[in-house]
């Protein structure tokens, strides 16, 4: 009995001693007997990886174009992703190459194969890991949204403290003043009047930045209304400030509505609402904030600005109105020694200051654009500035600081951004200014073009011509330079601009025939002519918001420079037959339209840049992939569309940009044999 129990425990004991001696040895032989097996585990490894890897990319990629942002582990993972794919990639590569190494000719070769092994069944772990996070359920969720830029946390600020010394004391007691109509609660809306260039908006500005400080209000939303206003862009920039989205398609009544539900979301939520630049009376009702049938705003308040007193007090039903006056001598001095700094102390020019300064009639936006143009210049500058500024006259300024522009291609695109009203978008005024061959020389991609237009646009600023903004994609000419940039416009090169009591019914047959630019910023169209006869025209830009409206089908046929076209909120079942006759056109915009057969376009085969932006298109024909000249294909937020004709993007052999942010979630595959 006692022997069995013995010869048992010995029995145990070497099983175990065995366990603990052979089997790590035999781990060991593993990396040399299972070689071929961990390397193909790892292959497989990488491949699953690269796939999931693609998939997130995509993702990340999506949410990217629509600037949402990414979470840190998901940015971590792919950081990871590719360093551990490229270290097992070239790991595979020495081990393919170890699987033929033999000892004696036939056995595997420890002595390469265990170091590779080892790592490759350590690198299959990780990879393996790798692959694991990837199907994590947090995946599936790789971005968040943005805070939007109109709500005030905890923890925001403004993006510029105001400096107290930069505030003239004329503005920083109409500043305090306005603060304090804001914060008293029998006040809802209030106003600022004054001339143009007086400095309203740069009031606002300060304001805003004041208030957000503070923290004064849980959101604020600010819109430029402007002389001609653009109700969906008014509301759209409201909608963005809140967090909002709102698609071009929908009618401009139903945009008001959930964006006063938005506004009446929480009664307890503070909301301020700037609107800058009003000429006229604004129906509240129409944009979406809250009012009554007496336009007095309910559940927020509202800070607005124009140039006319009657327009805040009887239109708009303010409850305070402050007058923003023109400078005094010593402020308007101060704020132009500030710009033209150590030359205003210089005994030569110091004479000649206070003439300069006069000449400006008190208006910050005169008097920085003059020392702007007097910072770097010499004597005789100087006096010929005294000379030739007209008394405040805003028109000598501008032809003084354009006639400054010595090469012919920035003063087109000042020309440019005239026609559209000065409101200038970089990616409009790129392809405006590329289809009229202003950017040959710096063409050679679309990159470059691009960063040309951006240092061509600073320059506008460097010369007062557009004003100072840290957003670059979208800028403006103040409304007191409009005017002049359009006449300069119509003198240059014969430029007609539409306005609501004039177009093509008031232009003479002489005058269309001249023109070598025509414009219709968002005025109203009353009626097209059944042929548009103008063979001199190379730029012709139609922005409506009138779907109603038709273009006749022979409108184009007299019309056969034509180089760049804009047909901005249209509606089209077929595109006019005689877009054919445009063989010259570079450069077409059919943005927020919408759009059924587009299959004209194939006839286009010098088209260059083609735009679809916010239009609602179901299906590219294959028709577009005739297009081989085609550089910049735009279908950002073409939330309709569905199919792209099979063949028609490999088509596109010099296509340099695809943009496609918003085009992707409804996109189904056609079958090539069908």
């Amino acid at each position: 009995m006692a022997e069995a129990f013995l010869t048992n425990v010995a029995v145990k004991f070497v099983s175990k001693l065995g366990e603990y001696l052979f089997a790590p040895i035999g781990h060991q032989f593993g990396y040399v007997l299972c070689y071929k097996s961990y390397i193909k585990d790892l292959q497989i490894g990488v491949n699953n990886l690269e796939t999931a890897r693609e998939r997130v990319q995509q993702t990340v990629d999506e949410a990217g174009y629509d600037g949402r942002l990414i979470y840190t582990d998901i940015q971590n993972w792919l950081g990871s992703v590719k360093d551990e794919a490229e270290e097992a990639k070239t790991l595979l590569q020495h081990g393919q190459s170890a699987k033929s190494a033999c000892f004696c000719g036939w056995i595997p070769n420890p002595v390469v194969r265990y170091p590779i092994g080892r790592k490759v069944k350590k690198m299959t772990q990780v990879i393996q890991g790798l692959n694991e996070e990837s199907r994590n359920t947090n995946f599936r969720n790789v971005c968040y949204e943005n805070t939007p830029i109109g709500i005030v946390t905890a923890t925001s600020s403004a993006s510029r403290s105001i400096d107290k010394k930069e505030v003239l004391e004329s503005r920083a007691a109409i500043i305090e003043n306005v603060m304090k109509a804001i914060v008293d609660d029998k006040v809802c809306v209030i106003g600022v009047h004054g001339p143009g260039g007086v400095g309203k908006s740069k009031l606002l500005e300060d304001v805003e930045r004041q208030i957000r400080e503070e923290k004064l209000f849980d959101e604020v939303a600010i819109a430029n209304v402007s002389r001609n206003p653009d109700l969906k862009r008014i509301q759209g920039e409201i909608a963005y400030a809140l967090g909002l989205k709102l698609t071009n398609d929908e009618p401009a009544r139903e945009r008001a509505d959930r964006l006063r539900k938005r506004l009446a979301s929480d009664p307890k939520k503070t909301i301020l609402i700037i609107l800058d630049n009003l000429w006229k009376k604004l129906e509240l009702k129409e944009v979406g904030i809250p009012c009554g049938d007496d336009n007095k705003v309910r559940g927020c308040k509202l800070l607005i600005t124009s140039r006319y007193r009657d327009v805040l007090r009887t239109d708009m039903g303010s409850d305070r109105q402050f007058r923003l006056n023109e400078l005094k001598h010593g402020e308007a001095r101060k704020l132009f020694e500030r710009i033209v700094a150590d030359k205003a102390n210089n005994p030569e020019f110091k004479s000649l200051v206070d003439g300069v300064v006069q000449k400006c009639g008190g208006l910050p936006l005169l008097i920085l654009s003059v020392a702007k143009r007097l910072k770097h210049g010499d004597l005789v500058e100087w006096r010929n500035a005294l000379i030739s500024i007209e008394g405040s006259d805003v028109k000598s300024i501008v032809e003084l600081n354009y006639n400054d522009l010595q090469n012919e291609r920035i003063r087109s695109l000042f020309l440019i951004c005239a026609l559209m009203s000065g409101r200038t978008y970089m990616r409009d005024s790129l392809v405006y200014c590329m289809g009229l061959g202003l950017f040959s020389r710096f063409s050679k991609t679309i990159e470059s073009a691009r960063d040309r237009l951006i240092m061509d646009l600073r320059s506008l600023q460097d010369y007062s011509l557009l004003l100072d903004s840290d957003d670059m994609e979208w800028l403006r000419m103040h409304d007191v330079f409009v005017d002049v940039a359009i006449s300069i416009a119509s003198t240059e090169w014969n430029a007609l601009v539409g306005t609501r009591d004039c177009g093509f019914k008031k232009w003479s047959k002489d005058e269309l025939r001249k023109c070598t630019a025509i414009s219709f910023p968002l005025v109203g169209i009353d009626e097209f002519p059944e042929k548009l006869d103008c063979p001199n025209l190379k730029m012709l830009l139609l922005l409506e918001n009138n779907s109603s409206l038709k273009i006749p089908e022979s409108f184009f046929e007299f019309t056969e420079k034509l180089q760049v076209l804009d047909l901005t909120g249209f509606s089209f079942i077929s595109l006019p037959s005689s877009i054919e006759f445009l063989e010259n056109l570079k450069s077409l915009f059919l943005g927020h339209c919408h759009l059924v057969d587009v299959t004209a376009l194939g006839k286009l085969i010098g088209l260059q840049f083609l735009s679809f932006v916010g239009s609602t298109i179901a299906c590219l024909p294959k028709e577009i992939g005739e297009l081989t000249e085609l550089r910049v294909l735009d279908l950002t937020d073409c939330y309709e569309l569905k199919v792209i004709e099979p063949g028609v993007l490999g088509s596109l052999v010099n296509l340099e940009e695809l943009h496609m942010q918003g085009s992707f979630d409804q996109w189904e595959a056609e079958d090539e044999a069908s």
